[in-house]
C-alpha cells in the first residue's frame, strides 16, 4: 500500500470530533500515512481555557504522539482573543492557516475539508 498525505483543515469548533476520529482512522489505516490538521476560524476556540475540553485535548495530544502535526492559525487566535500562550507546546502557530495549507498542497498533500 502506498504511503499517503492528508491536511485536515478544520474551521469550526464542533467539527473537532469527526475530524479527529477521521484523522485516527487515517493514520492508523497504513503506517507511513501522514497527517497534517490545520485550525483556523472558530476550530482555535478549542484552546481557549473557557472553551478546552480536557478529554478534545487529550485525543489532540495522543494523535501528536502517533505522529500527526497540528497546525493553528494566528489570525483566527487574534480575531477570536485567544492568547498564543494557551496553545499547547506540541501544537505550532503559523500567521495564516490558509496559506500553510496552500503550502502543503504545493508539497502534495491531498486536502480534506474536515
Amino acid at each position: 500500500m502506498a504511503d499517503y498525505k492528508l491536511v485536515f483543515h478544520i474551521n469550526e469548533n464542533d467539527r473537532w470530533p469527526f475530524t479527529l476520529r477521521s484523522v485516527r482512522n487515517f493514520v492508523r489505516a497504513h503506517h507511513g500515512n501522514k497527517a497534517v490538521v490545520v485550525a483556523n476560524g472558530g476550530a482555535v476556540r478549542s484552546f481557549s481555557q473557557l472553551e478546552a475540553d480536557p478529554n478534545r485535548m487529550a485525543r489532540i495530544r495522543g494523535l501528536e504522539a502517533e505522529g500527526v502535526d497540528f497546525v493553528v492559525c494566528e489570525v483566527a487566535l487574534k480575531e477570536r482573543q485567544v492568547k498564543t500562550e494557551l496553545i499547547p507546546d506540541y501544537v505550532r502557530a503559523v500567521e495564516a492557516g490558509i496559506v500553510e495549507i496552500a503550502k502543503l498542497q504545493s508539497e502534495g498533500y491531498g486536502y480534506v475539508k474536515a
